[in-house]
């Protein structure tokens, strides 16, 4: 038997099909649906303080955040908590959750299972032609709209502000 592997890179002198700007975000799909035989998708995530996506919830997948690096708040259902490196959260599905990004920058790990939504961050995006954030500015809502409804997944809310 054969261990199937993935090789990405974050080196910004390389292009990475999988590296995308999402959001106002640099996004790495690690891992897709049809790397685990439909079991998760992984990406990683860079965003800088502020960022925020607008409040959603998935119907089909539950969702988990791993910090690497920095601070975010994550709002679940009613509730919030702060997240630092190392914590892990839940997010199951039907309960609208978002997060934004205290710290300078933060870097996390998103898992959705089973896999098949991580296909809405490259369906949503660009992509990235360096291992470097995006320039700032709005993001395309009615992209966003438009993708996140083939997902079984929909926006709910606003981003959260500080």
């Amino acid at each position: 038997m054969s261990i199937p592997t993935i090789t990405t890179t974050t080196d910004p002198a390389v292009f990475d099909e999988r590296l995308r700007w999402f959001l106002g975000t640099l996004n790495r799909i690690v891992a897709t649906a049809d790397d685990t035989a439909g079991a998760f998708g992984l990406m990683e995530q860079w965003g800088q303080q502020g960022f925020s996506p607008p409040l959603h919830v998935h119907h089909r997948e539950d969702s988990a955040l791993y910090l690497i690096e920095g601070t975010i708040t994550l709002r679940l259902g009613d509730d919030e908590t702060t997240l630092g490196p190392g914590d892990f959260a839940f997010m199951p599905r039907d309960i609208p959750h978002t997060f934004r990004v205290d710290s300078d920058r933060a870097r996390f790990l998103e898992i959705v299972t089973p896999g098949g939504f991580e296909q809405f961050h490259i369906d949503a995006s660009d992509p990235a032609p360096a291992a470097t954030l995006p320039p700032v500015g709005p993001p395309d809502i009615p992209r966003v709209v438009a993708a996140i409804a083939t997902y079984d997944a929909e926006l709910v809310g606003p981003p959260l502000t500080s």
